[in-house]
């Protein structure tokens, strides 16, 4: 660690000062985060509150995949993004950060929103989750991804395949799980300041500008670390334009204060707001995009709070991680909906507001380890409980509606004065989990586990009309249950080669909004059931110490998904409804590896095949990336004084589609390059430790979009329909550690 001078120290003691007053006079701005980030459930794991070096970037990737920390059957497919990684990449978003993972394809939404597909299914349908230090992270499953500034995370672990055992509802097909960063420092010492730094970033492609401050310290038995992060863009430039609409701006403060009253015991506060201001220039709720449909958030803010234990206990069990929390979210859409005619005359405008209030979450969780040895070999027992409970407000909304003639000349304007468009909903549920594994000879583990989750959904019967209203009478209080279950063999063929299988099932229980949406043409359905999963997994691992390879193939049935259909209600047609009458299968391929050719020298990709089907219409599943993946390699001086990375994203065309509702995609080849130097190194030791992280994205302009990337069929293939990739790119950021 360089030297600190007094001026670096009253530096840090004054962003901190900023991060406590935005924290205070925002109404305690919460920030889900924890350093008793989810351990691996394979392993016990002592408390070590040393973070990660900030040198990591001038390392090597390494010949070996990161070892995943959360609670997991033991066969699942998990891809880790370390820090060091992310930083090589100066990444805007958490959307880049998941861009890299096999599995994963990208629905980009705007500079920095979206959708992920994983094995799939997007995070828009509830069907990928999102969660932060192993906590449900609920209430914005299509703004969720743009809440992240990537300086504030330490690591994203992405589960690939059904994770309801452990997770419960909505991880049909895999979830993240955001590892937020961790005070470095003894807290058993005298308290001092341990250290804190600085970056900047810009972007060309957007303008784009981003900054991250931050504190730590430890001692007296304490520990904190403190951050502010900023992140400004105009509307980036693609291969054939700028794209309006696709501007953003972010401001958001954390805090993380830790108390360790023993070895191997911490409890740990976290708060964080976030707010931000950004447009939708196509894709999900965006497309058709300008001029047609302009969605913006402003603001969209995240208030977030949680405390949190884990430690490591001396009798049967062992091990012990809880934590509740509480999130806050709240957003207002602003809505410009134009109808042009053939002359590009606006005949007629909707413009429209509408306050998403809420939800307010509340949750925890607790799991314990039993591990166990005898006669019998080897075995540990997993077992916990979560819950949550969300209180949804009913949205409040107004509009207005210019009427044009044909050369543009108004011919009148309705005004809709602000009123409550929806009930009030809740949602509850308690969910009790079990997972055994057990190591009867060296070279065979089996593992299985069960879940059984409860859940109780209700709607308010106002401000519904008098004829929607009899269809909530007697049911607007609803229990469904729902349980799962898994299996798994790792059988170690070879010091090297292991072989894994399993077969799991999953479910996601239709969420508040979903038993209960209703408008003057659309009628709600409390008899929904939970959609439903079985997956069956297999393939092998080959690990050497300088490589390692993981092949997993799949197979994944889904039945009682919903589906909108057309209805009649009350002797009267034209109305529509959510039904349980959807069934797909997915079939995939995911390979993941690396190879530490030198000491200097790491080659390292991903790959991915996807194939589904909707088996009630026979007809391709829509916007699922067909065959993808990523390759790169890297150097790294032996002094670490600099490193040096070039990476092609590539895909496959994509031709087989359903017409309804996609356009065919070309295939492509993105190169990109990054290089970070120490200039403490490399210019003057006075610099400490200053990394410059330099990178230049989509080396030549080409012109491509995600093949899951979500189009408008009403309207024609355009520059935001689907919306198109960002253009050549040159990043710079300066970070500085001390």
């Amino acid at each position: 660690m360089a030297r600190r001078s007094p001026d670096l120290i009253r530096h840090c003691a004054s962003v901190s000062s900023i991060v406590l007053i935005q924290l205070v006079c925002s109404g305690a701005a919460f920030a889900q985060s924890s350093s008793a980030a989810p351990t691996d459930a394979g392993q016990l794991q002592t408390i070590d509150v040393t973070g990660t070096s900030s040198a990591d970037s001038l390392k090597p990737l390494g010949g070996k995949l990161p070892e995943p920390k959360p609670p997991r059957q033991l066969t699942q497919s998990v891809s880790v993004i370390g820090r060091g990684q992310i930083e090589q990449t100066s990444p805007v978003g958490l959307l880049d950060i998941l861009a890299t993972v096999p599995g994963i394809s990208i629905a980009r939404a705007g500079g920095i929103g979206g959708q992920i597909y994983l094995r799939g299914f997007s995070s828009n349908s509830f069907r990928s989750p999102l969660f932060v230090d192993g906590d449900r992270f609920r209430g914005r499953n299509t703004l969720q991804l743009s809440y992240f500034a990537p300086e504030e995370i330490e690591r994203v672990e992405v589960v690939r395949g059904p994770a309801s055992v452990l997770y419960g509802s909505e991880a049909l097909t895999g979830l993240v799980n955001i590892v937020t960063r961790t005070p470095t420092g003894n807290p058993n010492g005298p308290f001092r300041f341990t250290g804190g730094g600085w970056s900047a970033g810009y972007g060309s492609a957007a303008d784009s500008f981003s900054t991250y401050d931050w504190i730590q310290g430890a001692g007296g038995g304490f520990d904190f670390l403190g951050g502010v992060s900023g992140r400004w863009g105009s509307n980036y430039s693609s291969p054939l334009g700028e794209v309006p609409n696709s501007d953003y701006r972010s401001l958001g403060g954390n805090l993380k204060i830790g108390y360790s009253p023993d070895i191997g015991q911490r409890f740990e506060l976290s708060l964080r707001k976030y707010n931000e201001t950004d447009g939708r220039a196509g894709g999900v709720g965006g497309a058709p995009g300008a001029p047609y449909l302009g969605v913006r958030q402003s603001p969209n803010e995240v208030t977030t709070a949680r405390l949190g234990y884990v430690g490591e206990l001396d009798g049967i069990i062992k091990h012990v991680e809880a934590s509740i929390y509480a999130n806050y979210f709240d957003t207002t859409l602003l809505t410009v909906n134009n109808t042009i005619n053939a002359r590009g005359v606006a005949t007629r405008t909707v413009n429209s507001t509408s306050h998403v209030i809420g939800p307010w979450t509340t949750g925890g969780r607790f799991l314990a380890s039993i591990p166990w040895s005898g006669g019998f070999g080897e075995a540990k027992t997993t077992f916990g409980t979560d819950g949550f409970i969300e209180m949804r407000p009913g949205s409040e909304g107004s509009s207005q509606t210019i009427n044009r003639n044909a050369v543009g000349a108004v011919t009148g304007t309705v005004n809709v004065a602000n009123t409550k468009n929806g009930p009030d909903t809740s949602q509850s549920n308690v969910g009790a989990f079990v997972l055994q594994d057990w190591t009867p000879i060296q070279p065979l583990t089996l593992s299985v586990g069960g879940r059984f989750d409860w859940f109780n959904t209700t709607t308010e019967l106002t401000p519904l009309s008098a004829a929607t209203r009899s269809a909530f009478i007697g049911k607007d209080n609803v229990d469904a249950t729902a349980p799962t279950g898994s299996g798994g063999i790792v059988y170690r063929i070879l010091p090297t080669v292991d072989l894994l299988a399993s077969v799991a099932t999953s479910f996601r229980q239709p969420t508040n909004s979903e038993l209960f949406a209703s408008s003057a043409t659309t009628v709600p359905n409390p008899f929904l059931q939970p959609e439903k999963g079985l997956t069956y997994e297999g393939g092998f691992n080959f690990h050497t110490a300088d490589a390692n390879l993981k092949v997993t193939a799949f197979n994944s049935n889904y039945e009682n998904f919903l589906q909108t259909v057309a209805v009649t209600f009350n002797g009267s047609s034209g109305f529509t409804q959510s039904q349980n009458v959807g069934r797909a299968e997915v079939n995939g391929v995911e390979i993941e590896g690396r190879w530490q050719a030198t000491p200097t020298v790491n080659i390292f990709g991903t790959a991915a095949y996807l194939r589904g089907d909707n088996t009630v219409t026979n007809t391709p599943l829509p916007f699922l990336a067909p065959f993808r993946g990523r390759m790169g390699v890297q150097y790294v001086a032996g002094d670490g004084s600099f490193s040096v990375q070039g990476v092609v994203d590539w895909a496959t065309s994509k031709s087989r589609i359903d017409a309804a509702q996609e356009y065919q995609t070309s295939g492509y080849a993105i190169p990109k390059l990054y290089a970070t130097l120490q200039l403490g190194q490399l210019v003057s030791r006075d610099l400490g430790d200053t990394k410059l992280i330099l990178g230049l994205e989509n080396i030549f302009d080409t012109a491509y979009r995600d093949a899951s990337t979500f189009s408008n069929m009403a309207y024609s293939q355009s520059l935001t329909n689907p919306l198109l990739e960002v253009g050549r790119n040159f990043t710079v950021k300066v970070q500085h550690t001390f």
